[in-house]
């Protein structure tokens, strides 16, 4: 089954070293059944970002039910 999720990249600084994860809530990547639904939570968590450091996209996943 197809989900969409939210990959959240987080640059130091210098750029040296790159942190890579799926947005999680209590430890669970948040995962959307439609690409829209999970553009809407994306373009929330970019409003809320100031740190121009921080980049979100939606990435497609395979989940086994």
């Amino acid at each position: 089954m197809t989900k969409y999720g939210i990959w959240k990249t987080r640059y130091t600084q210098n750029v040296a070293l790159v942190f890579e994860d799926w947005v999680r809530q209590n430890g669970v990547p948040v995962l959307f059944s439609t690409e829209y639904a999970a553009l809407e939570y994306k373009h929330g968590e970019d409003m809320k970002n100031t740190d121009e450091f921080t980049e979100f996209e939606v990435r497609e996943t395979e989940v086994s039910t």
